[in-house]
């Protein structure tokens, strides 16, 4: 089985656009092309040329020490997949946030965008998304993102409405291909048994060595946060103490059998499981609860692939307390914001 990883999903750009575009751009780009006057051929300081449209369905997927954000495509109204001809690029915005953030309508923008992103480039015809990876970032901190549009005139549109924070976290490694690299954990109650735990806040202090999570309790540790162990041939997982709460999010497998670890970007509030111990299926994700004196850290992992003695896990784990945010999927339900926001000039 293959454990996706958005941070690798293939993104291609136009080939193709009207020529009327074409001109457009150009205008922008080259200096002293603006006139004073107006024609038919050169309506750039006219009244028809449109407003830039505001970037709708900004979201973000948080990855290890990156952020990518996404929009859709934009299209100029009557929305029938014809472009505002005066669209040249998108521009990217970002700035720290703390919790409460939200409630303040005057937060600002610094008014320099981190990115840039032309109308035909960094897109993916397949699920019509723009994109833009986020590497100056860092696990533990949260920031908040919002995309404007740019038209052949300069002038900007506002900024995306929805509300968009990110906090990158520490997850398993990815190999050459961009796959999540599973860890095996071993059967607790075999013979002789040894890394059969796993701790995730020790795997989230080095999340680019694979073992550095899996642990053998009572040996290198006392207790682990999980356990995994065979009984009749049946892999379970339990929770190495009273202070780990466990829940099975379910089955996030495609037709291929290819578990999609993304899906569960949040972990719930209630739900977790009275006993601690719960089956585990390849293709499932289940989330963990950590409470300690500091507060709750959330984690999760998926079964990957089940083996004799083994189960080969991919994990993820959130360094800030309290935050349930587990790597928002693209698609996730993007909170609109009640205040505008505005950018620092």
């Amino acid at each position: 089985m293959k454990t996706s990883a958005m941070a690798t999903g293939k993104v291609e750009g136009r080939t193709a656009r009207r020529p009327a575009a074409a001109m457009i751009l150009m205008a922008f780009l080259v200096p002293g092309f603006f006139l004073a006057g107006c024609s038919d051929d050169d309506c750039l300081n006219c009244v028809d040329v449109p407003a830039p449209v505001v970037p709708t369905g900004v979201h973000s997927i948080s990855g290890d020490g990156y952020v990518i954000v996404q929009w859709h495509d934009l299209v100029y109204p009557p929305y029938d997949g014809s472009y505002n001809e005066s669209l040249v690029a998108y521009e990217v915005y970002r700035r720290d946030y703390e919790f409460g953030d939200e409630n303040d309508p005057d937060r600002l923008f610094d008014p320099t965008p981190i990115a840039v992103v032309p109308w035909n480039e960094n897109y993916d015809p397949g699920t019509g998304l723009h994109r833009y990876d986020d590497e100056n970032v860092f696990n533990g901190l949260q920031y908040e993102y919002a995309v404007a549009s740019v038209n052949a005139a300069g002038v900007r549109s506002a900024l995306s409405f929805e509300f968009v924070v990110d906090a990158p976290l520490p997850m398993s490694p990815l190999d050459s291909q961009g796959w999540f690299v599973p860890l095996p954990v071993y059967d607790a109650n075999a013979q002789g048994a040894t890394a059969f735990g796993f701790e995730f806040r020790r795997a989230a202090l080095s999340p680019q060595i694979l073992a550095a999570g899996r642990v053998t309790p009572g040996v290198e540790v006392t207790v682990a946060d999980i356990e995994v162990f065979f009984n009749g041939g049946v892999p379970y997982v339990r929770r190495g103490a009273s202070h780990v709460e466990l829940q099975d999010m379910g089955d996030f497998s495609d037709s291929a059998g290819n578990l999609y670890f993304e899906a569960v970007g949040w972990a719930p509030a209630r739900g977790y499981s009275a006993t601690g111990t719960l089956e585990l299926v390849a293709g499932h994700v289940y989330v963990v609860k950590i409470s300690g004196s500091g507060g709750d850290h959330y984690a999760k992992f998926g079964v990957d692939s089940i083996g004799a003695g083994l189960v080969n896990l991919v994990w993820a784990y959130q360094l800030i307390a309290n935050l349930p945010e587990l790597s928002a999927p693209a698609g996730d339900d993007a909170q609109a914001d009640d205040g505008p926001r505005f950018i620092s000039l």
